[in-house]
């Protein structure tokens, strides 16, 4: 069964899927006082593993679409870290028989 792919600006560290996910792509774009970073975790907290880490340097950008989606199993947490503009996640919520 196909599932739309959702997206989501996220403003602070947030758990976005209790459940697990597809991860599907995001985009970070940094102000103009730093470098900014960004983790995806799969799990509930920071305590989670990473399993990417978007960068962008002073005023720049990291757009990443996954050709290949990662599944989230334990869940799917943001962390995101200083210098921070906006950060968009992309994912698809799914069903019981796709992680």
């Amino acid at each position: 069964m196909h599932r739309p792919v959702v997206h989501r600006r996220v403003y602070a560290d947030e758990l976005v899927a209790h459940n697990g996910a597809i991860l599907v792509g995001g985009e970070l774009l940094a102000d103009g006082v730093g470098a900014a970073t960004v983790t995806i975790r799969d799990g509930l907290n920071t305590d989670a593993g990473a399993v990417f880490t978007f960068t962008a340097a002073t005023s720049s950008y990291d757009r990443q679409n996954f050709p290949n989606p990662i599944p989230m199993r334990s869940g799917l947490y943001v962390d995101l870290g200083s210098n921070v503009s906006h950060f968009i996640l992309y994912f698809i919520l799914p069903g019981a028989e796709d992680i």
